[in-house]
C-alpha cells in the first residue's frame, strides 16, 4: 500500500515561501494519473487542497472503474471537510477527540496508519503535519520506501534533508509523470 501525504504550505504556516506550488500541484497530478494506470492503491488523510485535485485526476484516468483510493477524514472538520469526499467510495471518517483539533487528527492518522501496512510513502510538499506523517510512517513500518519529493518545496524539502534521501530523481527533477512511474 503507498501513503500520499500531501498539502500546500498556507501563509502564515510552517514552510510557507518555502514551496513550489506549481510543482506540488503537477506532482499530485502525476502520482494520482501512475498509479491509475498502474492500479496501484493508495491512502491519504484529505487535505482540503488536495483532495478536490485527486478527486479530479481520478475520475478522469480511472474512468467506470472504481478508483482504489482510500481518503480519510476526522469528524473534527464537520463542514469544512471538501465536498469532493463524497464522490469517493472508500471513505473513512474517524470520531472526533472532543473538540480538540490536534487530538482529532492524530486519531486520524493512527487508525489510518494501523489499517494500512505501508510499503511506499510519498511526501509532496507540506506543512508540519507532513513531517509529523513522516515519523509515525517511520516508526510503524520501519522499511517503508520513503519517496519525498524534494523539488517540490516545504515539508518534502524537509524530510529529504532529515531522512537522508540521497535519490537526485527525487531532488532534481520536475518530469514528475516520468519520476512516479520509474520509482512506483
Amino acid at each position: 500500500m503507498i501513503f500520499l501525504s500531501a498539502s500546500v504550505p498556507q501563509p502564515d504556516r510552517e514552510f510557507f515561501g518555502t514551496e513550489n506550488v506549481y510543482a506540488i500541484k503537477e506532482a499530485v497530478i502525476s502520482f494520482v494519473r501512475v498509479c491509475a494506470e498502474k492500479r496501484l492503491p493508495f491512502y491519504f488523510g484529505g487535505h482540503p487542497a488536495i483532495t478536490p485535485l485527486v478527486w479530479n485526476v481520478a475520475k478522469n484516468y480511472y474512468g467506470d472503474k472504481e478508483p482504489a483510493i482510500k481518503i480519510y477524514q476526522s469528524r473534527f472538520f464537520g463542514e469544512r471537510i471538501p465536498k469532493e469526499v463524497e464522490h469517493f467510495k472508500d471513505v473513512h471518517m474517524i470520531d472526533a477527540v472532543d473538540n480538540n483539533k490536534s487530538e482529532s487528527v492524530n486519531r486520524m492518522r493512527r487508525v489510518m496508519f494501523e489499517e494500512n501496512p505501508t510499503d511506499c510513502a510519498v511526501f509532496i510538499g507540506g506543512m508540519d503535519g507532513v513531517v509529523v506523517e513522516a515519523h509515525m510512517i517511520r516508526d510503524m513500518y520501519p522499511d517503508a520506501r520513503f519517496l519525498p519529493i524534494f523539488s517540490t518545496g516545504g515539508a518534502a524539502k524537509a524530510i529529504y534533508d532529515e531522512f537522508q534521501i540521497n535519490d537526485e530523481r527525487l531532488k532534481e527533477s520536475y518530469a514528475f509523470y516520468e519520476l512516479f512511474r520509474e520509482v512506483l
